[in-house]
């Protein structure tokens, strides 16, 4: 289960600064993230593929 976190940096920000592409949508930083909330995420699209950022759902459990 996830725990309440808080993500500051605007995305387009952590995607430059991480050298990620950002997936098309609207990525907004986050305060005091619950469980079940649609938060920012930094994966794999593969396991031959590079770093991509996008969004994901923090469940609740």
């Amino acid at each position: 289960m996830c725990g309440r976190f808080a993500l500051y940096s605007p995305p387009p920000k952590l995607s430059q600064a991480l050298r990620l592409p950002l997936e098309p949508g609207e990525l907004t930083p986050r305060y005091n993230v619950a469980p079940g909330t649609w938060i920012t995420r930094v994966r794999h699209s593969s396991d031959d593929e590079f770093l991509v950022m996008d969004e994901m759902s923090c469940l609740k459990i």
